[in-house]
């Protein structure tokens, strides 16, 4: 192998992504729970319009996801031109590190975060700083604490995964009132439907300028396999995203 063929600083650091294993040598009926797969699978209904879009499998999806976004808007009671889709929220938080991180800047999360966090800021050349909890939930102070001048993006998982811990409301909102002024927090919501009477910080992002919220399909909707996530931010962020989206992501 050529040793003037390089990858970027930093990229050789990140460590492989390892799931969880969904086949063992010996073992007939393996249980994987590292990847909290709903296993009671999706609907009937989303099973029947998945089935009626096998004719169609040969053409490229519209562009924009008008459809799944009014539907989305529909459902939340949200602004549907403030919502982006990709292939599963990870990729939002991707399209984040992209636009506003960078060499020299710098990435705070929660130390039992979401690990595409980690490896989405450190693949942008980013410096990614993990907080310390406290009795396993988000603590506000520490993460305030941590973030400086440098600080481009500030993630957190509410509620969070495997921690099953979560950060009241008036919590969250000190926190986003409390950031540096070019930071942006991301409220990941994945698990935001487990919480009875939560909008997973939609109402948040409403009254800021500098909050995003990321949702997905995957966990209580059974679509892992299908990769749908989406976005729900000002309008002034949604609008950057978009510019690096892929347009049949």
């Amino acid at each position: 192998m050529s040793d003037q063929i390089k990858p970027q600083p930093g990229i050789l650091d990140i460590a492989l992504y390892e799931g969880g294993k969904a086949h063992v040598a010996g073992v007939a009926n393996v249980v994987k729970l590292s990847s909290n797969e709903n296993p009671f699978g999706p609907s009937d209904r989303a099973k029947e319009a998945f089935a009626r879009t096998v004719h169609s499998l040969h053409r490229y999806p519209v562009t924009d996801h008008a459809a799944l976004r009014m539907a989305i808007a529909d459902v939340h009671g949200l602004d549907a031109g403030r919502i982006i889709c990709g292939a599963g929220s990870d990729e939002i938080i991707t399209f984040l590190c992209q636009a506003y991180a960078g060499p020299k800047d710098e990435v705070v999360f929660t130390e039992h975060g979401f690990l595409m966090y980690r490896i989405s800021s450190m693949a942008v050349g980013a410096t990614p700083v993990e907080v310390p909890e406290r009795e396993r939930t988000a603590d506000i102070d520490a993460i305030l604490a941590a973030c400086n001048r440098r600080t481009k993006l500030v993630f957190l998982a509410n509620p969070n995964n495997p921690t099953g811990t979560m950060v009241s409301a008036a919590e969250v909102a000190r926190l986003a009132a409390g950031l540096p002024p070019q930071a942006i927090l991301v409220l990941d919501g994945a698990y935001a439907e487990y919480v009875e009477g939560y909008d997973g910080g939609a109402a948040l992002v409403d009254a800021r300028d500098n909050v995003v919220m990321t949702r997905t399909f995957s966990k209580i909707y059974g679509l892992g396999g299908l990769r749908i996530g989406w976005g729900y931010g000002p309008k002034h962020i949604i609008d950057v995203l978009n510019r690096i989206r892929g347009p049949f992501n």
